[in-house]
């Protein structure tokens, strides 16, 4: 122990760094982002979500905006996590497609199929390490609403790249590096 000018006793690791504060439930375990990058996520993903609204509406396909806009907010919130590589966004979703037009053309549809199709899909995604959890509101889109595969599975495929495609160009932007992998 160490005295300070005062004449008090002081401890010395009161200098070091300060003891991690015990877990409670109420308490939040992860850091807070940074004001930045909560404002670059929102911009991001509106600039995204606009350009893919745009492109759905033109072509009267709003219905991909659903878990395309889940995959934004994994892509823009947590750019360097695995599920938001492209790898996962779009072999995710093009996996999907693939399961529910199998299953689809054998004659299997609505939602006792949709569910047996998440979890086909779920677990060739796992296998193949592409897993993206948005991708499964594209299973269940699919197989309630059984929409042709040659005017779905493009529009997928652009709608899933372009959002990879905005948050590349908001990482640069930013000087940040997204994709973090491709493969």
């Amino acid at each position: 122990m160490a005295h300070s000018p005062s004449g008090t006793q002081e401890n010395e690791a009161a200098d070091g760094p300060a003891p991690e504060p015990k877990p409670r439930w109420w308490r939040v375990a992860e850091p807070r982002p940074s004001r930045r990058t909560a404002a670059s996520a929102a911009v991001t993903t509106w600039v995204a979500l606009t350009a893919l609204v745009a492109v759905g509406m033109a072509l009267r396909q709003p219905v991909l905006i659903p878990p395309l806009a889940a995959s934004t907010a994994i892509i823009t919130a947590t750019p360097a996590a695995p599920l938001a590589q492209p790898r996962h966004v779009l072999g995710a979703h093009m996996l999907a497609c693939l399961v529910c037009f199998s299953f689809l053309g054998l004659g299997w549809h609505g939602p006792w199929a949709a569910a047996v199709a998440c979890g086909v899909a779920i677990g060739l995604a796992l296998v193949l390490k592409m897993a993206h959890p948005p991708a499964m509101a594209t299973v269940i889109m699919i197989m309630l609403t059984e929409p042709r595969a040659s005017h779905f599975v493009p529009l997928l495929a652009m709608g899933a790249s372009l959002l990879v495609l905005v948050q590349m160009v908001s990482s640069r932007v930013q000087r940040e590096v997204y994709p973090t992998t491709w493969w």
